[in-house]
């Protein structure tokens, strides 16, 4: 394969190869259009440029104009052309004296606006003790209420000998120091002794002045006293009433309702005056509202402590436990029993418990036997006698407050405070010196006695001392006291420790494993709870401890539990048509509205999983009802009288309450539609062939009213059943037999329990409506067929009301068969009238009907065809304008001449807002200059200034160099005196200086 003879030839312009290509120019990354971002389109064979492409025609045309807009700023400051800008000088009218006259107005007002902005009038003066306060200085204050008021200033003397009176000082004032005057220093001597004088004579009268004001004070306050001792004399002839008593008499008629119509009166108008002036309190802020997550987390914690403690108190651990949950109440009465089982068996029984506790009279074991004693730890008596007052009050005096150690069948234990005789055997003639002390150790004798060593309280040690020179100190009343009071903590915590124990077994715990099968919640409460009220408890401490919010692996189980619970839901409701809310200790109706509120909470936890969880009970209640829908055809009257079609009771509150769970007013829902087509099904098939079939089916119809009740929807099925029921209880029997409405009422008119109805209605004597009941013995009631025909009424009418405005004028064929079915009723019938009660039920609901269908239904019209632009089909293709004829759509509707001129005035406006556009960047671009040369000659100018201030600096440092060495190289000027005492070095030498 041959070269390639022809190659590219390099252009003249470019640079040798290896050598970097600068760009043609600065450009900005802004303005320039990224050549390596992706395209928006893919073109083939597009060949894309990787060179930074040049500015934009906006930026090319702004520099250039910025560059002419610079090179005209600069040719204007070197035009040879000088404007006169003063006032008047173009004006041929104005004089010379006008002129002059409006340049100093425009003069005199520019400086006023600019200095005298904030100072007041030429002719006002601000003055404090009559000086301007312009002219009093800082060092005028005089702080001191005791000096005169001269501000402190120095005399022309004092000022003369400080500081030489200035360079303004008059010759004789010049000549104190001066050495070309002659006896200068007898002048000065003349002067010094002056001056002493002088201040001699200040000082004393200022002593004198300052003695008067302490003497005028001290004549005041003696004056001040004899005006207080008059006014006491004056006060004491006076009679003040007794305040404080004035309120206690009133507070107690208060309580005794004794006040005088006058006070009383005046007390409510207090209280009303003080409800005026009531102010309202502030509001402190509070927390954020917390997250579902986290009050799931908080509530979770705290039943997992619960937990915890709980599992410790019945193991013992009682550590950092501080018995909070333990109220009074709980050992008010078990601490009493405890009390009075642990006391003393040879104590004697009082009566007056009250007097016991007061006396504090506790027995104690002595080597006397059991002793009496008191408070104060005095011996009264041994026990079991009886002593008189009288007695006891002597003993009280006489009875001794020690006891003898060899007394004591034990030995005294270590740190017992005692009263020992020191150094008894040493004592002259049996004197003994009884000192205070402490029990330091017990040694045993060889006599198989005890001898003790004893630390007084002095310092002094004793070893040995036998126990006849030892006796026992009493304890005192507060050491009784606080050793009765550790004691009865001590018993206390011991006592709340067992009450704790005890509580701790008996209590249902606060953490469970998530139970997955009915069965396993059933073994929970059955081996925790014993009410009703606990099983509902642990249900809701199974959701807390193992919510979804909690952490979301749950809730594969959560979701199982969900299930379980709808189980049981079930199953406490047929509990309750078969045995009845059970009482107080089940409480079924209780723990059916915990189920709700539990279920509930947890659809909002996991609404997924709820939904399908319902959406699979649902299929498996359809398929149940389809299997007893297919049994129902082999069911005959004889032997089974107890199978029905119908869903039990448990079913039916189920389906109630899961439209409190789920909303029941959109237009579709995947749990609530399938719902209300479950609930129309067995409205409408399910047979009725039982009072209880006939009463499930009203509560079915009911419930599918309820249903549809917010949304507005026409629930056929229900008000057919509803009809079918009403028609039940018709006077004829050829209108019972009449075609129904439904197919679950067509045999139920043959029926033979059926034909009774009317009879049973018509019997009813009560004077209030019956109610229709779950429980399973209300079939057996007399009462039943008038509570089903009521039911039956007042179901229809909440259906009326809730229909009435939202059919469209289409009541008359909605509501068709309630209206014949209360027409065929005939409640006043010969043979079995129905009761007042419900014959007022029957004309209420007839009443609604024909309010309900006043206004007949306007008949149908034919539609309209559609038009042909209807019928066209809409082209996509693009409109194609002449540009020729542009208009724009704010033009449409005008006329020619007035769209040409509103063409113009937009044409103008848009010119006109460029002029200015244009006008306002070269104003900026001139500023810019403007500004820049300005900074430039002020730089320059600051630079000189600089400059000169540092020069003056340096000259003043120097100076202040000179004046510290003692101003001995200075020439000319100064102070006489320092050269005149130059060479003594008393007067103006600093020491150590060099001159």
């Amino acid at each position: 394969m041959g070269k390639r003879k022809t190659r590219s030839k390099r252009s003249a312009s470019s640079l040798p190869k290896g050598l970097p290509v600068r760009n043609a120019g600065g450009s900005n990354p802004f303005e320039v259009s990224a050549a390596h971002k992706r395209p928006k389109f893919q073109v083939h064979n597009r060949v894309t440029s990787k060179q930074p492409q040049t500015p934009s025609k906006l930026a090319q045309a702004l520099q250039k104009r910025k560059q002419q807009v610079q090179s005209a700023f600069k040719a204007s400051k070197k035009a040879n052309v000088f404007a006169d800008n003063r006032i008047g000088e173009y004006d041929d009218t104005m004089t010379a004296e006008q002129q002059n006259l409006a340049r100093l107005v425009r003069e005199r007002s520019r400086q006023s606006k600019k200095h005298a902005k904030y100072s007041l009038e030429d002719d006002e003066v601000l003055t404090h003790r009559g000086k301007a306060v312009d002219q009093i200085q800082h060092h005028n204050i005089v702080l001191s209420d005791d000096e005169d008021e001269d501000a402190g200033n120095l005399d022309a003397a004092d000022t003369a000998l400080h500081f030489g009176g200035g360079e303004n000082s008059t010759k004789e004032k010049f000549d104190y120091y001066g050495n070309q005057a002659e006896g200068t220093a007898e002048r000065m001597a003349q002067l010094y002794e002056k001056r002493k004088m002088d201040l001699d004579d200040l000082i004393l009268r200022r002593k004198i002045l300052k003695a008067e004001k302490m003497q005028s004070k001290e004549h005041q306050a003696e004056r001040f006293a004899a005006l207080d001792e008059s006014f006491d004399q004056i006060a004491a002839q006076l009679q003040f009433r007794d305040k404080e008593n004035e309120i206690r008499q009133n507070l107690a008629s208060k309580r005794e309702g004794t006040l005088s119509p006058e006070d009383a009166e005046m007390v409510d108008w207090d209280k009303e005056m003080k409800e005026y002036l009531h102010v309202q309190r502030k509001v402190k802020a509070s927390d954020r509202t917390k997250t579902p997550e986290e009050i799931a987390k908080e509530e979770a914690e705290r039943l997992h402590k619960l937990e915890t403690r709980r599992l410790a108190r019945m193991n013992g651990d009682f550590e950092d436990d501080d018995f909070s949950d333990l109220s009074d109440n709980e050992t008010k009465g078990k601490r009493k029993r405890r009390k009075k089982d642990n006391a003393n068996p040879e104590e004697l029984p009082d009566s007056d418990e009250d007097e016991a506790d007061d006396d504090n009279i506790t027995t104690r074991f002595t080597a006397d036997g059991l002793v009496r004693v008191n408070k104060d730890g005095i011996v009264i008596g041994k026990a079991g006698e009886e002593v008189d007052g009288s007695e006891e009050d002597d003993e009280d005096d006489v009875a001794p407050k020690e006891t003898p150690a060899f007394d004591l069948p034990a030995p005294l234990k270590v740190g017992t405070r005692v009263n020992a005789s020191y150094r008894a055997k040493e004592q002259y003639n049996g004197n003994e010196s009884w000192f205070t002390g402490i029990v330091e150790a017990v040694h045993n004798d060889s006599k198989g006695g005890f001898k003790y060593d004893v630390r007084y309280d002095d310092g002094d040690f004793e070893e040995e001392v036998e126990p006849q020179f030892i006796r026992v100190l009493a304890r005192s009343a507060e050491e009784l006291e606080k050793e009765d009071e550790a004691k009865a903590k001590d018993s206390d915590v011991k006592f709340k420790r067992q009450l704790a124990k005890e509580i701790a077994r008996s209590q249902i715990p606060f953490v469970f494993e998530v139970p997955t099968t009915l069965e396993a919640l059933h073994n929970i409460i059955a081996t925790h709870a014993t009410t009703g009220e606990d099983a509902s408890l642990i249900m809701s401490r199974i959701h807390k401890a193992n919510s979804v919010r909690l952490d979301r692996r749950n809730s594969e189980k959560m979701q199982n539990f969900y299930d379980v619970l709808i189980r049981r839901f079930i199953s406490v409701g047929d509990a309750i048509h078969k045995s009845g809310d059970g009482g107080a200790e089940l409480g079924r109706y209780a723990q059916l509205d915990a189920l709700v509120k539990l279920m509930y909470d947890m659809a909002q936890d996991a609404p997924d999983s709820a939904a399908a969880v319902w959406s699979r009970r649902l299929g498996f209640l359809e398929n149940a009802h389809a299997k007893r829908l297919r049994d129902s055809e082999f069911v005959h009257d004889g032997g089974e009288e107890a199978f029905s079609a119908w869903p039990s009771t448990g079913v039916f509150l189920a389906l109630r309450a899961l439209c409190h769970i789920f909303p029941s007013t959109d237009l579709r829902h995947q749990i609530v539609t399938p719902a209300v087509l479950l609930l129309g099904q067995i409205v409408s098939h399910t047979p009725v062939a039982t009072t209880h079939d006939l009463a499930m089916g009203i509560l079915h119809a009911g419930l599918l009213i309820e249903y549809t009740r917010e949304a507005k929807r026409v629930s056929p099925e229900a008000h057919g059943f509803l009809a079918g029921v009403i028609r039940l209880f018709a006077a004829k029997e050829e209108e019972r037999r009449l075609r129904q409405p439904v197919p679950s009422l067509e045999h139920a008119a043959e029926e033979s329990h059926f034909k009774n109805l009317r009879m049973g209605a018509s019997g009813y004597t009560g004077e209030d409506l019956p109610r229709l009941l779950l429980e399973k013995q209300f079939l057996e009631y007399d009462s039943t067929p008038a509570a089903l025909l009521n039911t039956a009424l007042q179901l229809a009418q909440a259906s009326v009301h809730n229909l009435s405005t939202s059919l469209f004028s289409a009541e008359m064929e909605a509501f068709s068969e309630l209206t014949a079915s209360i027409l065929a009723i005939d409640p006043k019938d010969k043979k079995y009238p129905l009761p007042s009660v419900l014959q007022k039920a029957v004309a209420s609901l007839a009443s609604s009907l024909s309010l309900c269908l006043r206004s007949a239904r306007s008949p149908l019209n034919r539609r309209q065809g559609p038009s042909i632009q209807e019928k066209a089909i809409k082209t996509l293709a693009p409109r194609l304008e002449d540009p020729e004829r542009y208009s724009m759509s704010k033009d449409k509707g005008k006329s020619a001449t007035q769209a040409a001129a509103d063409r113009v005035r937009r044409e103008y406006k848009r010119e006109h807002k460029a002029v200015a556009r244009e006008l306002r960047m070269d104003a900026t671009m001139v500023e810019n200059e403007r500004r820049h040369e300005k900074q430039s000659k002020d730089s320059i100018e600051r630079a000189k200034r600089h400059k000169a201030f540092a020069w003056m600096e340096n000259e003043q440092a120097t100076m202040n160099q000179q004046v510290r060495q003692g101003g001995g190289l200075l020439q000319g000027g100064g102070m006489g005196a320092a050269k005149a005492k130059a060479a003594s070095g008393k007067l103006g030498i600093k020491k150590g200086g060099k001159f």
